[in-house]
């Protein structure tokens, strides 16, 4: 088996409603929530798994304390202009819209994800508030760089992506084989610990039925770790996976 670590990177933070992250719970309530993406090493790969914010758009939203990717790898020893492998939970502005960071990149996020920021439902106010950089990810797309997954797909021994849905049509997560056991980077599926521990949906779904689904799938899992996307702190501790 191979064995992979992972490590959360910070890029940003920004303080955000509650009910953003949990489903109709406390609005108007504020947390401070952290924007971030992972480094997977082993001994003869290194996968990056999403692209964190770009300045730019961060910028744009009002949120200050960002900096630049690859400034936060290059402090662990990763060029981002050398990454080959880059996983998309999903393709929302925070999580892919950085992509231009990683030149040499191929990136991979499900088939139905594509299709729905490719949609003209995507483009309903409501929902394309979350995206950006349109031109730079079709453009992807298009020339293939962005590749499809469709369903779960073992990305190559120790690495695994299954889809859950509910937060975005094609969101997907991580199962990564550690030393520990398995870990799951679970993307906005599983933004913050209260949703795992109090049973709440992420705030910010298109099927909540399915973002329930996504909370039932880890809890049958039995994860060692769950590397959560916002939470100030950035893992849930379990105990260790066989």
């Amino acid at each position: 088996m191979s064995e992979f670590s992972v490590e959360p990177v910070e890029i940003g933070r920004r303080r955000a409603d509650t009910a953003n992250f949990l489903y109709l719970t406390e609005q108007g309530r504020e947390i401070e929530i952290v924007y971030r993406l992972w480094i997977l090493r082993s001994s003869s790969r290194t996968i990056i798994v999403d692209t964190g914010p770009p300045l730019r758009e961060a910028h744009r939203r009002g949120i200050t304390d960002v900096r630049p990717v690859s400034e936060a790898l290059a402090e662990r020893g990763i060029d981002a202009a050398q990454i080959d492998t880059v996983l998309l939970t999903h393709l929302h502005w925070d999580h892919a819209s950085n992509a231009d960071q990683f030149p040499k990149a191929i990136f991979l996020a499900q088939r139905s994800e594509i299709e729905f920021f490719k949609s003209k439902a995507r483009k309903h106010p409501s929902l394309d508030r979350f995206f950006s950089d349109e031109a730079l990810l079709l453009d992807l797309v298009r020339t293939g760089r962005i590749k499809p997954v469709d369903g779960d797909l073992e990305v190559c021994p120790g690495i695994r992506t299954h889809a859950v849905g509910g937060h975005t049509p094609g969101s997907q997560m991580i199962m990564i084989d550690t030393a520990r056991g398995t870990a799951v980077i679970t993307g906005d599926a599983i933004p913050l610990k209260r949703n795992f521990v109090e049973n709440i949906p992420s705030g910010i779904v298109v099927n909540v039925f399915d973002a329930i689904a996504a909370l039932d799938f880890v809890r049958q899992l039995h994860p060692c770790t769950l590397f959560l996307a916002h939470d100030i702190d950035d893992r849930l501790e379990m105990a260790a996976s066989s």
